[in-house]
């Protein structure tokens, strides 16, 4: 919920005025501040048993002045008056020996708003229900599952942002986060370990209703006996939702983002307006979707960040750019620079992308260093299968995958209609075409 900029915790922003009322008294032309509160409780199970329930609270500050364009910035994890002052002269000592960096700055004046979503209080019944209910849905369900941890939290918080301009901008945000680690087990033998993590706002929903969920459970039971294939064909990748989370992550770093456009490796630099992928890619960060609970509607710098189209029909729209990677390219600050991804889903079902596929993978997870600044990639396609004339036949030992990002989304020749939520992030299925894949 949006609505006119107020702060519950009121320890935050008498925290936020006496950090910034310290910046003006020691002389800094600007200055601004994060300052939060948040409570992490967490029912935690291993080895067959609960073995820890917890509540955690945190308290963290971080501050950047800035005098004569030099910065200095630090954090800290306490909100008391004494420990406020001590840091405010750490950061001004660093600002003295600072080079002067002129992109360097603090949120403009805007709107000063507030936002809240979730629930302030842990439901301690529904999250152990939630784990008693998980654990007997896989013992009937996927019976060789063997889990090695759960974890069940839920995480509450209020932040605040406020800087020397009079920006001031709030978040109360309440949600649940189940991850885990699992493998499948039979006769002795074991598959690779796999996970998953889904955030979502109702403890009393049962995770393995989710079609993601019983996706990845089923297909470690499959993978439990694995083959392999001597040398090297290009054919294609049929990516799946979680690891192509993974790719356009490596695509963002790698094209779009602050580092890649300051440094000018970017091949992407000068192609706004250009067809930089398959006219199937419409890629867009968000700051407010439905059912996507681990939205972020304030950006890292101060300001609120809205939904952006990064990639529309191929055409690359938009960069995601911080106002500092704005101010040192001279290219416009980007009204989202997060994390939380969607693609737009395709007209293709799941069953018919995979049907096309003369040869090629069901890729499940990627390991491997990051892509070169052209965005060459190569690893290991992990939890995969082989797909031979349109059928997924046999669960695949590790083989290795060698590509290039641009060429990927240039070379996507389909998106399935489905497309699977992990509460962070809602993507589809996508295959590729003329990707190396090499066995032993």
């Amino acid at each position: 919920m949006r609505q006119a900029f107020e702060v519950r915790d009121k320890t935050l922003l008498d925290a936020a005025e006496l950090i910034l009322a310290e910046v003006k008294a020691i002389g800094a032309d600007e200055g601004e501040t994060w300052v939060s509160r948040s409570a992490l409780t967490e029912v935690y199970y291993e080895l067959a048993k609960v073995s820890m329930v917890r509540t955690v609270f945190t308290d963290k500050v971080s501050l950047k002045l800035l005098k004569d364009k030099r910065k200095g910035s630090t954090t800290l994890n306490s909100f008391a008056p004494e420990d406020i002052k001590s840091a405010v002269q750490e950061a001004w000592q660093a600002a003295q020996s600072a080079a002067p960096d002129e992109a360097e700055g603090i949120a403009e004046l805007q709107e000063n708003l507030s936002f809240s979503a979730g629930e302030e209080q842990p439901d301690l019944d529904a999250m152990y229900g939630q784990l008693d209910q998980m654990l007997k849905d896989v013992r009937q369900d996927f019976p060789k599952i063997s889990f090695d941890s759960i974890g069940i939290e839920h995480n509450f918080g209020e932040k605040l942002y406020a800087n020397t301009n009079g920006v001031r901008l709030s978040d109360r945000r309440g949600y649940y986060q189940l991850s885990n680690m699992f493998m499948a087990k039979e006769e002795g033998k074991t598959s690779s370990f796999n996970y998953f993590a889904t955030v979502y706002e109702d403890p009393s929903d049962r995770v393995c209703d989710e079609n993601r969920v019983r996706r990845l459970l089923d297909e470690s039971q499959r993978q439990i006996v694995t083959e392999q294939f001597a040398g090297s064909f290009e054919g294609d990748v049929v990516i799946t939702p979680g690891c192509l989370n993974d790719i356009l992550y490596y695509v963002a770093d790698t094209y779009l983002e602050d580092g890649a456009l300051i440094s000018g490796t970017s091949p992407w630099k000068d192609k706004i307006g250009e067809q930089v992928g398959s006219p199937l890619i419409n890629f867009e960060l968000v700051a407010e979707f439905p059912d996507l609970p681990g939205v972020s509607p304030l950006s890292t710098d101060g300001y609120v960040a809205e939904n952006m189209p990064l990639i529309e029909k191929g055409v690359l729209k938009n960069f995601s750019l911080s106002r500092y990677g704005a101010a040192r390219t001279g290219l416009p600050r980007s009204k989202n620079s997060g994390g939380t991804y969607v693609l737009g889903n395709g007209d293709t079902p799941l069953e018919e992308v995979i049907a096309r596929v003369e040869k090629g993978i069901l890729m499940g997870r990627f390991s491997g260093g990051s892509p070169s600044p052209a965005g060459d990639l190569s690893g290991v396609a992990k939890n995969s299968f082989l797909i031979e004339n349109g059928r997924i036949t046999k669960a695949l030992s590790e083989v290795m995958i060698s590509g290039n990002l641009a060429d990927m989304l240039q070379n996507t020749v389909a998106v399935s209609q489905e497309r699977e939520s992990s509460g962070y992030w809602l993507l589809p299925w996508i295959r590729v075409n003329g990707v190396t894949i090499s066995g032993k």
